[in-house]
């Protein structure tokens, strides 16, 4: 863990990634994290759902919960306010993102584009057997299962594709996953985290969430040092060096603990409640 100087804080806002953290292993909120996020919000702390689903893909429970107001999802490239409707968009353009794809094509790696808000894979690769091909991660084969758009003409739709949210790839061999990122960051413009040993997220370079805690907290006035990150992944790392307090739950990666300021209870401990009772 990093060693930053930890002084008494009132802290306004909390950040919190889903998968892994605040979502229990079954991809659901537990009630006991929801009665914490009401609470916290009572006490005039903004809780901030981070993630890399869209907004409809969150639990139902989350979207309709009117203690949050704001969402950062896509891993940062959109900020969406709830109660206004507007949304705040750091994509990956049209020329860039075709370049992507050229490299990601020459590998045997199942592809997500990730555009205004859906996931959009190849109706030829949406199936279980093509998900087992991959050893695709259990928290995005949920995604796909229950929000993934198919496309009968995905190699059509990728030659003239424009304004991507991100890209998440799913190699079948590990070592192309480490290959692929040195090509991807040749290419430069482009964030690119490692999210399992076999899979890449791939999204603008101005976006992650990292930066946009920074632009959520400018928006809100609020103080980088008075912001908490809770995450469990190595697309957490930005948001939790950026963040005030940068904690991390005990079942997150080896990395990100390294980085973390503190490790605290795994998501199936109820995070949010454990936040709530040591550090308010």
């Amino acid at each position: 863990m990093i060693e930053r100087e930890k002084k008494p804080m009132k802290y306004k806002m909390i950040c919190c990634d889903l998968d892994g953290t605040l979502l229990n292993n079954q991809s659901q909120v537990d009630v006991e994290n929801l009665q914490a996020i009401e609470e916290l919000v009572k006490k005039g702390v903004h809780f901030v759902p981070s993630t890399g689903r869209a907004f409809m893909e969150l639990p139902e429970a989350l979207r309709n919960c009117e203690s949050i107001r704001y969402i950062i999802s896509s891993n940062g490239a959109i900020i969406y306010d709830k109660l206004t409707g507007e949304s705040y968009k750091t994509v990956i353009e049209g020329t860039k993102a075709r370049e992507v794809l050229d490299v990601l094509k020459s590998y045997d790696a199942h592809i997500t584009l990730r555009k205004d808000g859906q996931s959009i894979i190849d109706a030829d690769a949406a199936d279980e057997e093509a998900f087992a091909h991959y050893r695709m991660f259990q928290a995005h084969r949920f995604v796909l299962n229950h929000f993934g758009q198919t496309s009968t003409n995905f190699d059509a739709l990728c030659q003239t594709v424009d304004l991507v949210d991100f890209f998440t790839v799913v190699f079948h061999k590990d070592e192309d996953a480490v290959e692929c990122m040195e090509r991807l960051e040749a290419l430069g413009g482009l964030r690119i985290a490692r999210i399992d040993v076999n899979a890449l997220e791939i999204m603008h370079i101005d976006a992650g969430k990292g930066n946009a805690l920074c632009a959520l907290a400018d928006m809100l006035g609020v103080g980088l040092e008075e912001t908490i990150s809770i995450g469990d992944s190595d697309n957490d790392s930005s948001i939790t060096q950026t963040a005030g307090l940068g904690l991390a739950v005990s079942n997150a990666s080896p990395a990100l603990k390294e980085l973390a300021d503190e490790v605290i209870c795994s998501n199936e401990e109820h995070a949010v409640v454990y936040v709530l009772d040591h550090y308010f």
